[in-house]
């Protein structure tokens, strides 16, 4: 009895304690996260290294575990370079006409700098100069104009001021052993000014490289207006397309080894020529990519300094610009393989009705891929790098697989791979994704259900909107078109975490639950992202690669009819094709009222179809 009691008295202290430490940092994202974290345990908040095993002996010392970091970080790139073999094909074998126009910088302003400030993400984690970002950003008004000055002068002169060049790397644990220092990642804190400099040159340069058309449309990586879901809707247009045309269709899905970290300053500085950035500004990137380096910081103590010689940035926001500019070429190597590129991820697709032409031409394209690769200093980890034979479940499987290899060495062939975060499989019904998120957010609604007593109704939501929501949402519109049957422990699991969220008793119903909680359905997330892409289309907000990727019906005849602002239907012989964006997204699109989507932003029409 008097157990009872007391547990009754300890869960009320509990959510009496709660609810008052979630009230005091009410306004402070950061804390209350903190908080979450404290009571559902999530993550390792502790960020201090044991010991690490180095020359067979482990050791706690932080100095030499911090060098040895250091050592290990500032190398990768060498040792990778060293064993690419010499190219008899130079990396500008495969660029085209140079642009004619030339790169122009404009200087700036304190009122810019200001502007900036607000778009820059702000933590409390400091670079090597010790400025916290959040309490120097409050302050930034009072050192604006001479901060402008000084940017000025270094766009004027094409010089990046060498204090700035120094990264503190801080090593990230990942997988296996925790004491072998080959399993942790490197996270680059830059200093706090570097990001002004960064940023206003990155406005420049990328409004330069769009206006030109310099970056290849199927490059989904880095910009405005791209994301994973266009690159993998790109992938799954033309699959499903060639299986309805009752093709075999080969994905290749490359796997580089530390690219960011392995460019050329070289081969990059030559391409930023061609491209239009040349005399001072080509200079400045110059002077900004050389003589740079690193240190690492590990259990309180800061390793020695390090050169690096290879590499953009990490953490930088020139970084994966730069990079993109780096492997932009790279589609100009084969006229017949289609390009999908999100930064570092490549892959290439191919479609044939014969299968041994299909793998025929593919070896004889991959070679001179592999040439491109090589040519650029870039390594490719054919381990890693598979392929999938795309088809109909309907359509027999050889009896004998012909060989896809690149420089001799045979891919691996699998039934399912991860794309982009996506598990893709050969028949493009993607149950290995389904079950996959599945289970982590079986896993996550379990400890949203084991701390739910303690934690307020909006805290609750926080938690369903990181723990559970991303996963339900993320590239929704691919690879939730599919059979409901199959999505059918989806929607269980989020009636399940909704209930919890809401307090509700096990079995409840769970409509007006959604209808309180203002959280879309299962069913109504895709509907909804798929609404979003068709406006982004109607509007010409879409990259230039999606162009006439629908067509209206007003394009068909000439006559004046309600209907002929609507989206033409495409036919499909296979489900395949007819679960795709291509074939839903008219028919979701011409079922909105028309005064939804005639709205005259983005934001008021996803304001206005929720509401639907």
């Amino acid at each position: 009895m008097y157990r009872n009691k007391f547990k009754t008295v300890r869960i009320k202290a509990e959510r009496n304690y709660y609810a008052a430490e979630f009230s005091k940092c009410n306004s402070d994202l950061r804390q209350t996260w903190r908080l979450i974290k404290s009571i559902v345990k999530l993550g390792n908040l502790e960020s201090s290294i044991d010991g690490l095993v180095i020359d067979g002996t482990k050791t706690d010392n932080a100095d030499r575990m911090a060098n040895k970091f250091n050592d290990y970080f500032a190398n990768i790139a060498k040792s990778l370079a060293d064993e690419i073999p010499n190219s008899s094909t130079s990396f500008t074998t495969f660029r085209k006409t140079p642009l004619s126009n030339s790169f122009g910088l404009l200087p700036t302003t304190p009122e810019e700098i200001m502007n900036l400030s607000h778009s820059i993400r702000l933590t409390h984690s400091k670079g090597i100069d010790d400025i916290d970002p959040c309490i120097a950003n409050k302050h930034l008004a009072s050192v604006a104009q001479p901060l402008a000055d000084i940017i000025n002068c270094s766009f004027t002169y094409g010089i990046f001021p060498q204090a700035l060049k120094t990264a503190k790397i801080v090593p990230i644990f990942k997988r296996d052993a925790r004491d072998n220092f080959t399993n942790y990642r490197p996270i680059s804190l830059l200093r706090y000014f570097s990001k002004f400099f960064e940023k206003i040159m990155y406005e420049r340069i990328i409004g330069f490289l769009i206006k030109n058309n310099v970056i290849f449309p199927s490059q989904h990586g880095f910009q405005a207006g791209h994301s994973p879901s266009m690159s993998l809707l790109s992938m799954q247009d033309r699959i499903s397309n060639a299986i309805d045309r009752n093709e075999y269709s080969l994905g290749i899905f490359f796997d580089l080894a530390k690219a960011f970290d392995t460019v050329d300053h070289g081969i990059l500085l030559s391409k930023l020529e061609r491209y239009g950035i040349r005399g001072n500004q080509l200079q400045w990137f110059k002077s900004y990519l050389e003589n740079r380096s690193q240190c690492v910081y590990c259990n309180g103590s800061l390793s020695d300094l390090k050169t690096i010689k290879f590499g953009v940035p990490q953490g930088s926001n020139l970084g994966p610009l730069l990079f993109l500019i780096y492997i932009n070429d790279l589609p100009n190597v084969s006229s017949k393989l289609y390009f999908i590129l999100f930064a570092d991820d490549t892959n290439v697709f191919y479609s044939h009705s014969s299968l041994e032409t299909l793998f025929q031409i593919v070896n004889e394209e991959l070679t001179l891929a592999a040439n491109w690769f090589c040519a650029n200093k870039l390594t490719l980890n054919l381990d890693k790098t598979n392929y999938i034979l795309f088809k109909s479940h309907r359509k027999p499987c050889p009896s004998q697989y012909p060989i896809l290899s690149i420089n001799g060495t045979p891919l691996s062939r699998v039934e399912s791979t991860k794309f982009l975060g996506v598990y893709v499989d050969q028949h493009l019904t993607w149950k290995d994704h389904i079950k996959c998120i599945s289970s982590k957010i079986a896993k996550n609604t379990g400890i949203i259900a084991r701390t739910a007593y303690l934690l307020p109704p909006s805290v609750r939501i926080k938690l369903y909107y990181t723990l559970v929501y991303p996963y339900l949402a993320y590239c929704n519109l691919i690879w939730a078109s599919t059979y409901t049957t199959r999505l059918h422990r989806l929607i269980i699991l989020q009636k399940r975490v909704i209930r919890i969220v809401a307090g509700a008793a096990y079995g409840s119903h769970t409509a007006p639950l959604f209808y309180k909680l203002n959280i879309l359905k299962f069913e109504q997330i895709k509907l909804y992202q798929t609404g979003e892409f068709m406006y982004r289309y109607d509007h010409g907000l879409l990259p230039a690669v999606y162009k006439g990727f629908f067509s209206l019906a007003s394009e068909i005849h000439a006559h004046s009819t309600r209907n002929s602002s609507n989206y033409r239907y495409i036919f499909a012989r296979t489900n395949s094709r007819l679960f795709s964006v291509r074939a839903t997204g008219p028919s979701i699109w011409n079922n909105i009222p028309q005064g939804i989507r005639q709205s005259p932003s983005l934001v008021l029409f996803k304001k206005s179809y929720e509401r639907i």
